[in-house]
């Protein structure tokens, strides 16, 4: 069955929880009618698979208003793993001022009194 297909029929079927028995009535006609168009039957929607003994996994990927989560997913670990490099490289930066200033408010300090930076 084709997405728009398929989305179709999930649109009549919520109409069946509607509290007007007449629009009940009318969805219920309507996702029967379009079963039938698609040449399918209930059944061949409802069928759960046969058991086989064995465990299967079903691994699906998600498409929601045509997103892809797990492209999505990758796309935001590459953008944080950008960030993260960035902010280690602003950080050793920063360091490497504070070093500089510390450095600078020394000789400042030791420049108007040399006693004090002199051992006792």
């Amino acid at each position: 069955m084709k997405s728009s297909d398929r989305l179709k029929l999930i649109r009549i079927l919520g109409m069946l929880g509607s509290d007007q028995p007449g629009e009940r009535a009318a969805a219920a006609l309507a996702a029967h009618r379009h079963v039938k168009a698609l040449g399918a039957s209930w059944a061949d929607l409802v069928d759960a698979p046969r058991a086989t003994g064995r465990r299967e996994v079903v691994v699906r990927t998600l498409y929601e208003y045509g997103i892809d989560h797990v492209r999505a997913a990758e796309a935001r670990m590459r953008q944080l793993r950008h960030e993260i490099a960035t902010l280690r490289q602003e950080n050793a930066r920063l360091k490497n001022r504070l070093a500089v200033r510390a450095d600078q408010e020394r000789r400042v300090r030791t420049a108007e009194d040399p006693a004090r930076d002199r051992p006792l």
